[in-house]
């Protein structure tokens, strides 16, 4: 089989891989393949196939097996390592992403399974705090390690990312998770698993304020659905309780321009205007509150945002317009013509 060595090495070079990565990935010494690969010793028969699909190379050029037997068996894997999401078997899943990664050493995705798997089998299937816990996270560490280490992939690595910074997390060791988090486009989500105290608190209501924003544009994305852009209203006063609405002016202001336009269309001209007022009432004071802003930041009152402040100089604008400007400038809108010539709107755009 001496002819075997020269082979490994051949193909160990053109992955350009060392022997020590090599050794690892198989779990022998880096001395053991240096002897494969000079002749004085020749790999077990049970290191042939591993050592094949290792390579990437059928076993045909090793020992004969046959290819398609390949993709039938890496099939085979998937679909029982996939069916245990369905059935929530998280033991059937740890076995089977250990066997995955024994048959097929270097293997990424199934190494990205098993360290998966270690987490949830030390969660699941073990006493909180146990030594056997603890070393299941510890190896799920391990392996997401090797494959941040070693993917070319970024979704695999991201991936990898976000799972070690739940092991080092579960392990109590939420300095080294925050940098892993840190690293991660979805930063400020996995931040919530590494951060504690004061500044756990602080970072979830920024996340509770950005949802928040984004849930209200949601709703009032049909400006003409007058059910949806009211519900937006309730929903911000029924969280801002004390009416300390700071940056919030902006979204009533534009959710009142909104409400006023379905009106306007609903021939509701009376109930059109007075909501219009208030929309420019929003609009003076977000002017006022955002002058404020950029001298000192201001700190919200409700209790859901009690750790958080509005800082007027972290605000990306689109335009150099002022709120109360803007609100002119909605009046302009062709919606608005079957109120435009009445006296009160006019006073509206005289403001």
């Amino acid at each position: 089989m001496a002819h075997i060595g020269i082979k490994i090495k051949e193909l160990r070079k053109k992955k350009d891989m060392t022997q020590e990565k090599l050794a690892e990935y198989l779990n022998v010494s880096f001395q053991a393949v240096s002897k494969w690969e000079t002749g004085a010793a020749s790999p077990d028969l049970s290191m042939i196939v591993p050592l094949a699909r290792l390579l990437d190379v059928t076993t045909d050029e090793l020992f004969g097996v046959d290819s398609n037997e390949e993709l039938l068996r890496q099939e085979k894997l998937k679909e029982i390592y996939y069916e245990t999401w369905k059935t929530g078997d998280i033991e059937k899943r740890y076995k089977i992403s250990k066997t995955a990664v024994e048959e097929y050493p270097g293997n990424l995705e199934y190494l990205k399974w098993l360290a998966d798997a270690e987490g949830s089998f030390g969660i699941h299937c073990n006493e909180l705090g146990s030594k056997e816990q603890i070393e299941h996270f510890e190896r799920s560490v391990f392996y997401f390690e090797k494959i941040i280490e070693d993917s070319t992939d970024s979704h695999l690595k991201e991936s990898a990312i976000r799972g070690i910074v739940f092991a080092l997390s579960d392990l109590g060791r939420r300095d080294e998770a925050l940098q892993y988090a840190r690293q991660h486009p979805d930063r400020d989500e996995l931040l919530k698993y590494c951060l504690k105290g004061e500044d756990l608190k602080k970072h979830r209501q920024t996340l509770i304020f950005r949802k928040l924003a984004d849930l209200l544009g949601e709703l009032e994305t049909d400006h003409y659905n007058f059910e949806t852009i009211r519900l937006a209203e309730k929903i911000l006063k029924l969280v801002i309780d004390d009416e300390n609405y700071l940056w919030f002016h902006e979204t009533l202001m534009f959710n009142y321009i909104l409400q006023a336009q379905c009106l306007t269309k609903q021939k509701q001209y009376t109930e059109a205007i007075s909501i219009l007022r208030k929309s420019y009432e929003h609009a003076v004071l977000y002017d006022k509150i955002f002058m404020a802003a950029k001298e000192t930041p201001i700190p919200y009152t409700a209790s859901v945002f009690n750790k958080i402040s509005f800082d007027a100089n972290e605000i990306v604008k689109s335009g150099t317009a002022t709120m109360t400007e803007s609100f002119r400038e909605f009046l302009l809108w062709k919606s608005f013509d079957p109120i435009r010539d009445s006296k009160d709107f006019q006073s509206l755009s005289n403001l």
